[in-house]
């Protein structure tokens, strides 16, 4: 059997102009990402990534560590299939909409941006909007094609790799609930249900054999755990 190890970015920069680039816990998180690799004896033979920012930069740590180690990657297959679905074009494109069927949401979108437990709440609610549409809205990428396009990627990793490797794909948290919705064949509300909880940096790893994919781990994050620093400990 063959290992996939989806690792999701680190921090990005939430609430800033530029969501897409890492913050500065976001740095730290990747440098602890890839001292945990190097300490567990953790080796690829295939690396691939979204082509996010966030993805590369996160990759781009684990590449500089390994080479600070005089230690060779292998060569990294960048594809659109792992990168995340626009949720700020989710935002844009439902809260109007959400709001002119029930104007009461109104309030709770006007509280969003005062704290992340009511932005977390929205959010919640117009993504599961998002994922029970299922139809195009204004051009909007769908659940079902995001999903097939994550599918798809992950396929192309299993076809392309073959038996007994170990396989990085640097990713979104969305992307991982997907990967992970297949191997437990879970409804779309359950898998959408996972994203919140998976933790930036952290490693969720799948085997495969042939067609056959398995969870093996989920949503391990102990490499930042032991720092015992709360704030290392992030969700977006």
């Amino acid at each position: 059997m063959s290992i996939i190890y989806l690792i999701r970015h680190a921090q990005a920069s939430f609430g800033q102009p530029d969501y897409d680039q890492l913050s500065d816990i976001g740095h730290l998180q990747a440098a602890a990402l890839s001292d945990h690799l190097e300490q567990r004896g953790i080796s690829f033979n295939a690396i691939y990534s979204g082509t996010q920012r966030r993805h590369e930069q996160t990759l781009a740590a684990f590449r500089n560590h390994e080479s600070a180690a005089g230690r060779q990657c292998p060569p990294v297959t960048a594809t659109g299939a792992f990168n995340e679905y626009d949720s700020e074009a989710i935002l844009k494109t439902l809260i109007p909409q959400m709001i002119e069927k029930n104007p009461d949401f109104e309030v709770e979108v006007n509280g969003m941006i005062r704290d992340k437990r009511s932005f977390q709440k929205v959010y919640e609610q117009v993504m599961l909007k998002w994922i029970l549409s299922d139809h195009s809205i204004n051009g909007l990428e769908t659940w079902r094609t995001y999903r097939e396009r994550v599918i798809s990627g992950l396929q192309m990793v299993m076809d392309q790799q073959g038996a007994g490797k170990n396989v990085a794909v640097f990713t979104s948290g969305g992307a991982i609930s997907v990967c992970v919705q297949k191997a437990l064949h879970l409804s779309d509300e359950l898998a959408l249900n996972l994203t919140w909880q998976i933790m930036n940096a952290s490693i969720t790893r799948l085997k495969y054999s042939g067609s056959r994919v398995v969870l093996f781990g989920f949503n391990d994050a102990a490499h930042l755990e032991v720092k015992k620093n709360n704030r290392m400990i992030t969700y977006r």
